[in-house]
């Protein structure tokens, strides 16, 4: 008995140890768990801080409640999870961290066993930290998103040195609330303003202010911003718009990229000042209520395809830049008053980038940057152009064969399909689609051109239902009769889209008429008024009074119908900023004095203190190359401003010497853009402007002295003596790093031209110069390896002209070409006037 109840404690002292450990083992994994669920939760950390961080743990805790409805308390003996704010290294390096590579308003957020720190060297930065802990490390819920290990460093180099609003510092402003505004909207702004330059303005009223609205008056799901004397107002139609508006003036005015959107970032800009303009005005009741700069994406260093061009820089090349210069390049392009961009998606952009992927890649980020601020995005495509321009594939056909028609072909259908679908890989972030078909185009029956445009909009309706789809009819290439086959398929849902008539504005009446009839849509596709084709006369210039004769002209038939929507063609890029931003207020209001436009582009640049001087180097530039009317600008008019008696050399040698002594001293002082957003620093866009006064200022000095060679002439000099002074002045203009299409620079084209005729004129011999020769050798050489290329046997060319002659007059092409048979780069074909390239193989293979 006595071993029995023995034996019988033993097994109840076991049964209670067990059930003890039991209770252990759960109060253990239930503390475990309270403890990983605490980890995740970001109210069970209580605030640990130093006292030169206590104004900051303050905010933090207003912070957190405001903006995620989290209590911090600060910490007692009894909490086991902290959140350590401090600053200075020593602070940092008692964790075992160190903050000795940030910046001045960077921060550090870690886990250091069960401290999650916040360190920084400046209150600033400690602020800074802050805000983006409660914003991006804690949700909605209260949890906490930045597990143990994990940290996050903002070293502050993307943060700008201070953010203005014309002359006054942000920190000064208060953010007003109207009463129907919530005020966590305040708390959004502040974050965007204080991670873009680590300033804070108040909430409340302030003599300076930016004050949020909600304005029902607004249409549904539209924004609003204004700034007047420097008071900015954000307006939304609801909430939802209001949001929106404050996540465009963060990315159009803050720096930002895609803020309201789970991609939004900093950019990585230097930490230059970001200068809001003072006045910032919506366009009540403008001429043109949408308004887009087309994007020309001919490779600035392979125009047309044909040749690669070394010298010139790629500063200036959109397809070159990173995604955040493309984002700051949309900014640019919004500043200038467009409300949306248009991009040429072509094949010849391929060429020059390898493939289209890399291509609608970059196009993609110029649609989002659009989206992100409020602005539409285009896409133009070439409807049947699929194998030319530098672009080969020998699978591509346009002709009949042995059908009734192309579109009926099966090899042509399956080459519209294949290229049609690569367009339509765009068609999710394509707001309106325009197709281009002739010049170039290879489809000779507007009906095949019909069948294939409906093709295509059912490729882009199928992914958006509500794009606005519009066939390009610039320049008077379609009949009357060609554009309603488009009407007769496709119905009078579409647009269709004029040219800017320069020299015959008439062609407005029967074109806006037949749109009035049928009820299309009526939008303009204006070409070479902002600048020319960069791969036929490529030149940087400044048109604003030309700009403003050409809409006035087109307003002028706005009575027959008005466009809904013009595009202006941006293809110098960068430097065509300034015609860009002329065209964009002009847009909006006709009316606008020239003058005035080009201060106020020179202003938003350069800054005050250059404005003036500034304005007076981009006149000179309309000057010394455009004139004031299409007729001084058009290279074949009689009145073309280079060739022109009108032209005053004198001025313009004057000017230009000042031009570039004042670009040279803005250089050297590295001065900055002022309110004008640019891809590039000011200081490299200047340089890129450099080469082209001191060309302007070579053509001038050519100009006073070929009239002293006239003078000459009259006076009886001898041929001789006139021979020897042409062989002073004939030397070509410099090309420089500057764009150069197929038709060479503009100055030395000219300059040429004038002597060939002059020495034409007067039986005198035209000086060769072989450095010169053999760049437009080398050019017309390429021009023929582009067509060779990719075919199997050598292709004829038949009275090889280049450029039709307009590039450097017949005579002279055909003087250069009879030199390459010579030289034996051209082979004559036996019995026949065809020529081929001698070595035609080695491009035999060349294919996309």
């Amino acid at each position: 008995m006595t071993v029995g109840k023995g034996k019988k404690h033993i097994m109840l002292f076991l049964c209670v140890f067990v059930l003890l450990c039991a209770v252990a083992v759960v109060c253990f994994l239930f503390d475990l768990r309270k403890k990983i669920n605490d980890l995740g939760r970001f109210q069970s950390y209580r605030l640990q801080y130093t006292q030169d961080a206590a104004q900051e743990a303050d905010f933090l805790k207003q912070l957190c409640c405001d903006k995620r409805g989290v209590k911090l308390y600060k910490a007692s003996g009894r909490s086991h999870l902290y959140l350590r704010l401090g600053l200075g290294e020593e602070e940092a390096e008692s964790y075992g961290l160190s903050i000795s590579t940030l910046e001045k308003k960077g921060f550090l957020i870690a886990y250091q066993g069960n401290a999650l720190c916040l360190f920084a060297g400046t209150q600033d930065g400690l602020r800074r930290g802050c805000y983006y802990m409660v914003y991006n490390l804690v949700d909605e819920n209260g949890r906490l998103l930045l597990n143990p290990g994990e940290r996050y460093v903002d070293k502050g180099r993307s943060v700008r040195e201070q953010i203005r609003i014309g002359d006054v510092p942000i920190e000064e402003y208060s953010i007003v609330l109207a009463e129907n505004v919530p005020a966590v909207y305040a708390l959004d702004l502040r974050y965007y303003i204080n991670q873009a330059g680590g300033g804070l303005p108040d909430i409340g009223e302030g003599e300076a202010h930016i004050r949020l609205e909600i304005d029902e008056a607004l249409s549904p799901g539209k924004q609003e911003i204004e700034a007047v004397g420097g008071n900015i107002t954000i307006k939304g139609a609801d909430e939802t718009a209001l949001a929106q508006g404050i996540s465009q003036f963060a990315n159009t005015y803050l720096g930002w990229m895609y803020a309201g959107t789970e991609r939004e970032t900093l950019g990585r800009g230097d930490s230059l000042p970001i200068r809001i303009p003072a006045e910032i005005q919506t366009a009540k009741n403008p001429w043109m209520e949408e308004r887009e700069a087309i994007i020309t994406l001919w490779k600035v260093n392979y125009p047309g395809g044909v040749f690669q061009n070394n010298a010139t820089s790629l500063k200036n090349d959109v397809m070159s830049f990173s995604e955040e210069q493309l984002y700051e390049y949309v900014r640019m392009l919004k500043y200038c008053g467009f409300t949306g961009i248009q991009a040429t998606d072509i094949c010849s952009a391929w060429a020059g980038a390898g493939g289209y992927e890399y291509v609608q890649e970059r196009l993609r980020i110029l649609a989002d940057a659009a989206h992100s601020m409020g602005m539409k995005f285009t896409l133009w495509v070439w409807g049947a152009e699929f194998n030319m321009f530098g672009w080969v594939d020998a699978s591509v056909t346009y002709e009949a064969g042995g059908y009734a028609s192309a579109s009926e072909n099966p090899a042509v259908q399956a080459a519209f399909e294949k290229y049609y679908s690569i367009y339509a890989e765009l068609a999710d972030c394509t707001d309106r689609l325009i197709v281009h078909y002739y010049e170039p185009g290879n489809l000779e029956d507007r009906a095949d051109a019909a069948y294939f445009a409906e093709k295509l909009v059912e490729k882009f309706r199928a992914v958006n239902p509500d794009i606005d789809f519009g066939i390009n009819c610039w320049a008077n290439y379609f009949s009357l009769g060609d554009m309603q086959e488009f009407i007769n398929r496709l119905g009078n849902d579409i647009t269709m889209y004029e040219g800017g008539y320069h020299s015959d504005p008439e062609t407005y009446v029967p074109f806006r008429s037949f749109c009035v009839q049928n009820g299309c849509r009526l939008g303009t596709w204006a070409w070479n008024t902002c600048d020319r084709e960069i791969d036929q006369l490529a030149q940087m210039c400044f048109t604003p009074h030309m700009i403003k004769s050409v809409y006035q002209t087109a307003g002028q038939y706005d009575e027959i119908k008005k466009p809904e929507y013009w595009s202006e063609m941006d293809s110098y890029h960068v430097l065509n900023v300034f015609s860009l931003y002329c065209a964009g207020q002009l847009l909006i209001d006709p009316s606008l004095e020239s003058e005035q436009l080009t201060y106020d582009v020179a202003l938003a640049a350069v800054g005050e203190e250059y404005a003036a001087d500034f304005a007076k180097v981009l006149r000179l530039i309309e000057k010394a190359r455009s004139g004031e009317s299409w007729d001084t600008y058009w290279w074949d008019s009689d009145d073309f401003i280079l060739k022109s008696a009108a032209y005053p050399a004198e001025e313009i040698l004057t000017e230009s010497k000042e031009a570039i002594e004042l670009l040279e001293e803005m250089i050297e002082r590295k001065q900055e853009a002022n309110t004008l957003p640019l891809p590039i620093k000011l200081e490299e866009l200047l340089r890129l402007l450099l080469p082209h006064l001191k060309q302007i200022n070579a053509f001038a000095k050519f100009r006073l002295e070929f009239a002293n060679v006239e003078n000459m002439l009259v006076s009886g000099a001898s041929s001789e003596e006139i021979q020897t002074k042409l062989k002073v002045i004939g030397e070509p203009i410099p090309e420089y790093n500057t764009v150069i299409g197929l038709w060479g620079q503009l100055e030395a084209r000219a300059q040429q031209e004038m002597l060939f005729d002059f020495c034409q004129r007067n039986s005198l011999e035209m000086r060769i110069y072989p450095a010169y020769d053999r760049e437009r050798k080398f050019r017309i050489y390429s021009q023929l390896a582009r067509k060779q290329r990719g075919k199997p046997e050598p292709v004829l060319f038949y009275s090889p002209t280049y450029e039709g002659g307009l590039a450097y007059g017949q005579e002279t092409t055909d003087r250069l070409v009879r030199e390459l048979i010579e030289e034996g780069i051209l082979v004559e074909k036996e019995g026949t006037d065809a020529l081929y390239l001698a070595d035609w193989e080695r491009y035999s293979t060349i294919f996309n």
